[in-house]
């Protein structure tokens, strides 16, 4: 009898968490408004541009936004720290400047080596103290802005800002420290007059594009997507002018259970 009591008291929980986890990814990008993209084509986007400073390339969604950007002959440079894994972005031909985020002086050098026509940061960490997630972003825009550098692509998550209520009430409590610092990056970078677009994916997949992964104005939707598919909308967000100034979801409809994450 004291068994099945156990059993039941670990069962009841996870039950009722997979049931909002459930009802918050059944159905994932049925009805939700697409944003229209329209990006500029990739040729002309390597021809005229000063080259893209991106922070957070040394591995995951970041380092897939390197390569994209590489491979169509985009100017890159990846911000790295001195104990990050690079041997992936040497392949590539991608040069680094090193340095730390929350380390003010050395991102103000970064923008003074080389002419930037726009930044990309994806930086976050769960485990880090302190977190990168708002002073990190804080010091990448405010040297973005002295540099005369305007176009700014911030990666968030769905949950921050007045996206709270969408993300499903397990990762609210996961990501319950961080939530709080990118919502303060957010308003930040809204603060500076910058050309921003805030691009916040859903649960993130390493897996193979789908290609159906899409960005939308609704602040109320969820669900999950693949790192390759969230780094092409951010390239097609970066090359898109209609992005600027918008706070937008990243998810794929093809991903609607909470088994999909893996």
């Amino acid at each position: 009898m004291l068994k099945k009591l156990l059993l039941a008291l670990v069962a009841i929980p996870v039950l009722v968490i997979l049931a909002i986890m459930i009802a918050f990814l059944q159905g994932n990008g049925q009805g939700v408004a697409h944003f229209p993209l329209n990006p500029r084509p990739a040729a002309v986007t390597a021809e005229d541009d000063a080259g893209v400073l991106i922070f957070g390339a040394s591995r995951n969604t970041g380092f897939d936004v390197a390569e994209i950007l590489a491979a169509r002959g985009t100017k890159v440079t990846a911000f790295v720290r001195a104990q990050s894994n690079t041997g992936d972005l040497e392949k590539l031909g991608v040069p680094l400047a090193y340095g730390d985020a929350l380390d003010m002086p050395s991102v103000e050098r970064a923008f003074a080596e080389k002419q930037y026509s726009a930044v990309v940061t994806t930086i976050g960490c769960i485990g880090c103290n302190p977190k990168p997630d708002y002073l990190g972003n804080k010091n990448i825009f405010d040297a973005a802005k002295a540099a005369g550098v305007r176009r700014v692509i911030l990666i968030t998550t769905i949950g921050a800002g007045d996206s709270y209520d969408a993300a499903p009430l397990p990762a609210r409590q996961f990501l319950k420290e961080m939530l709080p610092l990118k919502t303060q990056a957010e308003d930040h970078l809204k603060s500076l007059g910058l050309d921003y677009t805030i691009i916040r994916p859903g649960g993130l997949k390493t897996a193979a594009p789908t290609g159906r992964a899409f960005l939308s104005e609704d602040r109320e939707t969820s669900g999950l997507i693949t790192r390759a598919d969230l780094a092409g909308l951010i390239v097609a967000a970066l090359d898109d002018p209609n992005t600027i100034g918008k706070t937008l979801a990243a998810i794929d409809e093809d991903f609607r259970f909470p088994f999909d994450l893996f």
